[in-house]
Order: C-alpha cells, then sequence, then structure tokens
C-alpha cells in the first residue's frame, strides 16, 4: 500500500469537504475539526458525489437523495452494513496524504 498526496491541508478548511482524483479514483475528503477523512466519492444508492454534501459534524448527506454517512467510517447511519469505502489518511507537513491499494 502506498500514501499518495491529494492535496494540502489548508485546501480543506474544518467542516468542509474536496473532491480529489488520484489516479483512476475519485475520493471526497472530509476535514471534521481539524481530521480529516476519505471516502470514495460515490454513493453506494446511485453513484452522487459525496463531496460538497450538507457535512454537519461528522455527518453528510448525499445531495441527489440524502441519504446520511458518518465520515469517520463511510456507514450508512440507517444501515450500518451499507457503506462507501474508505482510505486512510496520513498529514505530514501540512499535506494530505491518502493510503491507497496496492
Amino acid at each position: 500500500m502506498k500514501l499518495v498526496e491529494a492535496c494540502l491541508l489548508q485546501e480543506i478548511p474544518p467542516g468542509t469537504s474536496r473532491p480529489v482524483r488520484i489516479g483512476t479514483t475519485d475520493i471526497a475528503l472530509f476535514n471534521v475539526d481539524g481530521n480529516v477523512y476519505a471516502l470514495e466519492n460515490s454513493c453506494p444508492h446511485a453513484g452522487s458525489a459525496l463531496s460538497g454534501g450538507n457535512l454537519c459534524g461528522k455527518v453528510v448527506a448525499c445531495r441527489s437523495h440524502g441519504w446520511r454517512f458518518d465520515v469517520t467510517t463511510g456507514e450508512l447511519l440507517v444501515a450500518p452494513k451499507i457503506a462507501a469505502k474508505t482510505f486512510p489518511v496520513v498529514i505530514a507537513d501540512s499535506k494530505v496524504l491518502v493510503q491507497l491499494e496496492a
């Protein structure tokens, strides 16, 4: 597994999200109180982007149908067995690094 630079930390102020593309993977980054979380930027329901959805605390609502996900786990709040894929995040030297599979 390797860490890939996604953006600078300052590009994701607390309480916001940012879409990034790393290779062929679309990722939504979320800053929750200074902690950054990464989810696949696709709602498991219909594929809508999760970035730009209403972020309230650690919960983001899908812009298309309102499905609400915990960005710290990727889990759908009403059915935790349904989840968006998550990626580990490391902050180093003010850079947001995302761990991708091999």
